[in-house]
């Protein structure tokens, strides 16, 4: 409401001596006082660069703690999200098949999605296999529990291991696997964003950021109405109270604007 009014101020910043409206001045420096303040509002929330920055703190803060939580999670429960990780790399940080992205953004708000990465090490397989092959869309294949098909491709049988037993395919034989990555690591991933997401633990973050300090020591320091119009005056510029306003955002938030 105070930036949509700021273009009626204009007309009353703007004044003489002899309108009675103006005599003491005080309806101009009320006026402009509030054109100031309804400049740097404007102008902060409505700059790219600014939101921006504030998009990227918070965000690199959420992406994170999010991070650490799922690596956390699935330490403690790995049959249910050993799947959005490298084989045999549960819980390790630099193995994580899932990242977070920003998914679009509206003034200094933001949504933000995840997708999985593909998997780029081999499926572990027993010592005499002639064969390894790597299961590049493991993590969002087991996540859904989609069936997988698994049929020979450079032999004519499948051979594998089950409990320590060799099973030998007959030629040609495919073999489907309902749950592949077990029943307790279907739609886990999904649960787990969304109790993050959902509770105390996106909020612990934005906190955590340490952003709305640094905004609102920067805000406070911009809204610090300049000595000129604190002065008695008949007549203000709004040329020049936004360029002041310009000039205070700049300077409160470290050039980003």
């Amino acid at each position: 409401m105070l930036v949509q009014a700021a273009s009626g101020l204009e007309r009353l910043m703007v004044g003489n001596r002899n309108n009675p409206m103006l005599k003491d001045s005080t309806v101009a420096q009320i006026s402009a006082y509030m054109y100031y303040n309804a400049q740097v509002i404007s102008k902060l929330s409505t700059n790219k660069a600014f939101q921006s920055k504030f998009s990227s703190v918070i965000f690199t803060q959420i992406d994170n703690d999010f991070g650490e939580y799922i690596d956390a999670l699935a330490r403690t429960r790995p049959k249910s999200l050993h799947h959005v990780y490298e084989w045999k790399k549960v819980g390790n940080k630099t193995a994580r098949l899932f990242e977070l992205n920003l998914l679009s953004q509206e003034g200094l708000s933001f949504k933000v999605g995840y997708k999985f990465r593909p998997s780029k090490s081999f499926v572990p397989s027993s010592s005499h296999a002639k064969r390894r092959h790597v299961f590049a869309n493991k993590a969002q294949i087991m996540e859904s529990g989609i069936p997988l098909v698994i049929s020979p491709k450079h032999a004519q049988r499948l051979v594998f291991e089950i409990d320590g037993e060799t099973i030998f395919m007959p030629k040609g034989k495919s073999v489907t696997v309902r749950r592949p990555g077990g029943t307790s690591a279907t739609n886990q991933f999904t649960l787990a964003h969304g109790r993050f997401f959902s509770g105390n633990l996106v909020g612990m973050s934005i906190r955590k950021s340490g952003f709305q300090k640094i905004f609102n020591a920067g805000m406070a320091k911009a809204l610090s109405v300049p000595t000129n119009i604190k002065r008695v005056q008949f007549s203000f510029s709004p040329n020049s109270v936004r360029s002041q306003a310009d000039a205070a955002l700049t300077q409160s938030f470290g050039g980003v604007l």
